[in-house]
């Protein structure tokens, strides 16, 4: 089993994608085209912080991560703002409105109870459990074989150690190149807003998964990628660009209002900023407002994004 640790998605990334073009013997024929599986793997983040991705080249879309983990707060399964972010994602619905697998909608309410507010009532009054426990896959997921979505997450579990709260991330099945950066944004913003409610500061976060892949229609794109970056680099960034607070209390506090991409409703100053300059490079092109963003971590991934372009 492949086991790799570091601060957070930077300091690991780019040694994964090294390692997807070295690993294995090749190529085998999958659902969705030729794959490599890397196998089970442990991937162990001990200061996720932001956990947005800095990598040239790459097209990390970090607006897309603000959207996605405010619509995943808000416990939506609508894919009518998702798609004006990234068009392609409603190919992934069956009845071309929902998303049958959105975490958000498993997380508040497709079981019949909010597990986000159970669990941080359960962690409130014994924060010694071992029992906090958020289900993303059900059984009738393993029948529903005509699904274009079905969870790859399929379970958090979350533990108070040393005064902090650490979260593991269950995967059945994760695409190194699509998925990964993502997820790692994602349920780093629903462990670090658990932990807000509880007062407590954020600890470790782990992502096992029993299929790390890449596509083969990704390779090419990997060595590229290889080719312009390096971990220097990254690190250098890392140092330069901290994460806002402004960010993730924004994401906290105006889930709904930015998931809907109004940023007439958005009260945070700074996330109302961040989706205007999105509306306006998407509405006219203006390339202005991206390059105009605060020099933090999110403005950092927001310049490399529109770099690539």
């Amino acid at each position: 089993m492949l086991h790799i640790s570091g601060d957070s998605i930077n300091s690991i990334y780019l040694n994964l994608l090294e390692l997807a073009l070295k690993r294995g013997s090749g190529y085998v024929d999958s659902r969705v085209g030729p794959v490599k599986d890397m196998g089970p793997a442990v991937l162990e983040f001990t200061q996720p912080n932001h956990q947005l991705l800095f990598l040239r080249g790459r097209k990390y879309n970090p607006f897309f991560s603000l959207v996605e983990s405010s619509w995943v707060l808000s416990g939506r399964n609508d894919l009518s703002d998702l798609k004006s972010v990234i068009s392609g994602y409603s190919k992934f619905s069956d009845d071309g409105l929902t998303l049958n697998g959105a975490y958000g909608y498993r997380m508040r309410h497709y079981f019949g109870i909010d597990q986000l507010n159970e669990t941080i009532s359960l962690l409130k009054e014994d924060p010694e459990s071992r029992r906090a426990v958020i289900s993303l896959y059900g059984a009738k997921d393993l029948v529903n074989n005509s699904s274009l979505d079905i969870p790859c997450n399929t379970t958090l579990f979350l533990k108070v150690r040393d005064d902090a709260l650490d979260l593991t991330v269950i995967n059945r099945s994760n695409d190194l190149f699509l998925g990964l950066p993502y997820n790692a944004f994602v349920f780093g913003v629903i462990h670090k807003f658990i932990a807000k409610e509880l007062s407590l500061q954020v600890g470790i976060q782990r992502h096992f998964t029993d299929s790390l892949h890449l596509y083969k229609e990704n390779a090419e794109l990997v060595s590229d990628l290889l080719a312009v970056n390096s971990q220097d680099e990254i690190d250098s960034w890392v140092k330069e660009y901290s994460s806002s607070s402004d960010l993730f209390n924004g994401i906290f506090n105006d889930s709904a209002a930015i998931s809907r991409l109004d940023s007439k409703d958005i009260k945070s100053d700074y996330c109302r900023k961040v989706v205007s300059a999105f509306l306006l490079r998407k509405e006219n092109g203006c390339s202005e407002s991206i390059e105009s963003l605060p020099f933090d971590a999110f403005g950092h991934a927001a310049r490399l994004w529109l770099e690539s372009l």
